[in-house]
């Protein structure tokens, strides 16, 4: 990764422009809608946010690929920047163009929150693709928000960094839990990319 510039983060605010009303009927013709939630917090600082960038990345365009709204959630006590669902994903890839560092502690309520409302505004296949680094604090309210996104139909794929990160987000993943565990920062672009593979393909 010697070609990475290290520099503070920073991002621009995004704009939301309100849909038609014929929108429900383009998404149906796709394969649905997909936000890729990616921890930030301080213990992903250094070489562990580049490679989950570059993960990422890719994973934002195999979900262009296959027909689906990708948008891109960086996340530690709260929703640090957000680039919505796109079906070029281009948002997405700017918003994580500019990710060099993290930062802060760790909750994953909040985010969860917003991630679900984003996800209201879309028909079809619906999924948050999902990293961390740590545990599902505060866990009673992740856990009965994620069980709240299930019951509206909405799937969850998830990443976990070391074992018990690993242990933590196999409990919330609709995936088999063997695929959840990252074994390392060597491999986590690989491992967050994979989630792509949970994606149903034209």
């Amino acid at each position: 990764m010697a070609t990475w510039i290290r520099k503070s983060f920073d991002s621009p605010g995004i704009t939301q422009v309100p849909a038609g009303p014929h929108v429900r009927q383009l998404q149906g013709r796709h394969g649905g809608a997909v936000m890729l939630m990616i921890d930030v917090s301080g213990s992903m600082d250094g070489q562990p946010i580049l490679e989950a960038v570059a993960g990422a990345k890719e994973f934002v365009r195999e979900a262009v690929e296959a027909h689906y709204y990708v948008g891109v959630m960086l996340w530690n006590t709260t929703v640090v920047a957000q680039a919505l669902p796109s079906l070029d994903g281009k948002a997405a890839l700017d918003l994580l163009a500019k990710v060099t560092s993290a930062a802060g502690g760790n909750a994953l309520d909040g985010p969860l929150y917003e991630c679900h409302s984003v996800l209201n505004g879309f028909a079809g296949d619906r999924v948050v693709a999902l990293f961390g680094d740590g545990d599902l604090t505060p866990k009673p309210q992740v856990l009965m928000k994620v069980a709240e996104m299930k019951a509206d139909n909405i799937r969850f794929v998830t990443r976990g960094l070391g074992a018990f990160a690993a242990q933590e987000f196999a409990e919330i993943t609709d995936e088999d839990t063997g695929t959840v565990k990252v074994e390392s920062v060597a491999e986590l672009a690989t491992g967050i990319a994979s989630m792509a593979a949970s994606l149903k393909r034209p």
